[in-house]
């Protein structure tokens, strides 16, 4: 009779310990009763292509991003009856004689005019006159530039996704490994960019950042690293004016050799993504905290159909091989080349495989998860 009070309470304790799990995962639990499986169609040939893609770090506005440069600049002047056109065509389209005879014909138009006409002011934006028509600068206060009719000229509003010519400044997603989720940031500004991965279980979680430059060239790493429970526990450090990398693990130090173009394993996704369409050769070294791998060469393998989370995408893969080990990302053309899928088979350093549940573009959500997954936040909402 003795045992049982004590059965009683490891047994309630138990109940309980369950039931206070089954409250914090919940969402995660009912997600993998409810959601249906990550499918993919069976490799097929190749449709589409990457996007051709510039860099999110242009000198030129977001609002004018896709805009072509003037060919022709047509300068009204104020007549008090309406506008007189005057065609200007750039000097390296004309000879500079063309470009003075015009100018000529701006004073003439303004001598026959009152003295006031010419400085009459239109209500449209003020453009400074070239340099290199310095006597209609000498002439005319304020001009309008105009590359096409008024009717025809693309706005100067800025859209929440940038071009499809540019590359995104802002990325997040969220991808599902299994029924947890791991979230991905991507930011670019100035030159400079900064990607993270994180997951995280109870109180263990595991974090990759990558961080370095970006520009025409794409991606350049300078640091990579790995934390497990937000303690580092290796790293990479991309010299590349000495050509090297320093990879840093639990306590030992080596140095491997780069070359232009070289990555870490998870820059080296955004690298073909942004260069793809422009790369001649695919093949190239990537490196973890812990080991390098030497002049990985990439193919473009196949393109298949993912039903990732409310919709079906066409996907472009692209696997590396070193080895035994395969570095697998799914591109996805119509978002700027996102790596919706990645599939990563490292050995002793860790496998995994990704794919996208949900994503953020500049602020914009392109992929909305499963209907299942917002209807387990909802309920999750009711009950509190």
């Amino acid at each position: 009779m003795g045992r049982w009070p004590g059965l009683i309470l490891s047994v309630a304790a138990l109940l309980s310990m369950l039931l206070h799990l089954g409250w914090i995962f919940n969402e995660q639990i009912y997600a993998w009763v409810t959601q249906k499986p990550f499918t993919e169609s069976e490799l097929k040939k190749v449709t589409q292509k990457l996007s051709a893609i510039e860099d999110a770090t242009s000198s030129k506005p977001a609002g004018l991003a896709g805009v072509k440069p003037v060919e022709n600049h047509v300068v009204y002047l104020q007549t008090g009856q309406k506008p007189q056109p005057i065609v200007l065509v750039p000097p390296k389209a004309q000879p500079k004689a063309k470009v003075k005879m015009v100018a000529s014909a701006v004073s003439v138009a303004k001598a026959s005019e009152p003295a006031s006409a010419a400085s009459a002011v239109v209500a449209k934006p003020v453009v400074a006159v070239a340099s290199s028509v310095p006597e209609v600068a000498s002439q005319v206060a304020q001009v309008i530039v105009d590359s096409q009719p008024e009717s025809t000229l693309p706005p100067l509003k800025e859209s929440p996704l940038m071009s499809e010519q540019s590359y995104p400044a802002q990325v997040e997603i969220t991808y599902a490994y299994g029924i947890f989720p791991i979230r991905m940031s991507w930011k670019a500004e100035a030159g400079h960019y900064a990607l993270k991965l994180r997951g995280a279980l109870f109180s263990k979680s595991r974090e990759f950042i990558s961080n370095g430059e970006v520009g025409p060239e794409g991606v350049i790493p300078q640091r990579f690293a790995d934390y497990r429970d937000g303690k580092m526990i290796n790293e990479a450090l991309f010299d590349w004016k000495a050509k090297q990398v320093t990879l840093n693990d639990g306590g030992s130090s080596k140095l491997e050799a780069l070359k232009t173009g070289d990555q870490d394993i998870f820059s080296a996704a955004f690298q073909l993504a942004l260069q793809g369409a422009k790369m001649k050769d695919f093949t190239f070294t990537i490196a973890s905290g812990r080991k390098i791998y030497k002049d990985v060469p990439f193919e473009i393998s196949g393109q298949a159909s993912l039903h990732l989370g409310d919709r079906q995408i066409e996907a472009i893969l692209l696997r590396g091989r070193f080895e035994d080990r395969t570095f697998d990302f799914w591109l996805a053309p119509q978002w700027h080349n996102m790596p919706v899928r990645m599939t990563l088979s490292l050995g002793s350093e860790g496998s995994f495989d990704i794919w996208a549940n949900d994503i953020k573009i500049n602020g914009e959500m392109v992929l909305e998860p499963p209907s299942s997954s917002r209807n387990a936040n909802s309920n999750r909402m009711m009950r509190r």
